[in-house]
């Protein structure tokens, strides 16, 4: 809309000086007819010296120009923030979107970190940042309900094939964090398989 104006008010200037003003040339110049025709067009007495002519004519033309001037960048400036727009809307969410997938390698990093370590404390810690992101994802994906398990109750048990899987390892973090007899009797090797299960999920919901 902007640009559309900017032409037009181009244009107009274009033909008011075409009509109402004697091109400039030599002889007009040096004869002061420009300047004259000019000054009368406004009803002032064109009486003028022909040095004074020339300054005037020259302050008019350049009046002229500066306008054609001003008109061209303003529409070179708003061509430029389309373009800068339009480049904007297509690499933008590339950008988004690979953010959001090395967000979530170095989360799962951090879990296989857990999970791997001799502290047995940070096995139950994997277990349980990996059923966070879990809900995180049912969340993501539109299941409702309170908690992971209302969440995957609403899931089709075909949605992943590793529905089954998903839910073992759930149970076992609940096992965890409400302090049952497990929290003596974890192993290394159940929390591996717990975050195996985890991980075959992620992978079938997008997430890894």
């Amino acid at each position: 809309m902007f640009r559309d104006a900017a032409i037009v008010v181009t244009a107009l200037v274009l033909m008011y000086v075409s009509t109402n003003i004697t091109p400039v040339s030599l002889e007009t110049v040096v004869s002061g007819e420009m300047m004259s025709n000019v000054l009368s067009f406004f009803g002032i007495d064109a009486r003028l010296t022909t040095a004074q002519n020339i300054v005037l004519s020259l302050q008019n033309t350049f009046a002229v120009l500066g306008i054609v001037f001003l008109a061209g960048a303003f529409w070179a400036t708003l061509k430029i923030r389309e373009v800068h727009h339009a480049e904007h809307e297509k690499y933008e969410p590339v950008h988004h979107e690979k953010t959001v997938e090395k967000q979530a390698i170095a989360q799962w990093q951090v879990i296989l970190d857990h999970v791997n370590s001799e502290n047995p404390a940070e096995w139950k810690l994997a277990i349980l940042e990996a059923d966070n992101i879990l809900n995180e994802v049912l969340d993501d994906q539109g299941y409702l309900g309170t908690t992971v398990a209302d969440k995957l109750k609403t899931m089709s048990s075909t949605r992943i094939s590793s529905y089954n899987e998903v839910w073992d390892a759930h149970r076992l973090r609940n096992q965890i964090a409400h302090g049952g007899a497990i929290d003596m009797e974890l192993t290394q090797k159940m929390a591996r398989n717990a975050v195996s299960q985890f991980g075959n999920a992620f992978k079938e919901l997008g997430y890894l």
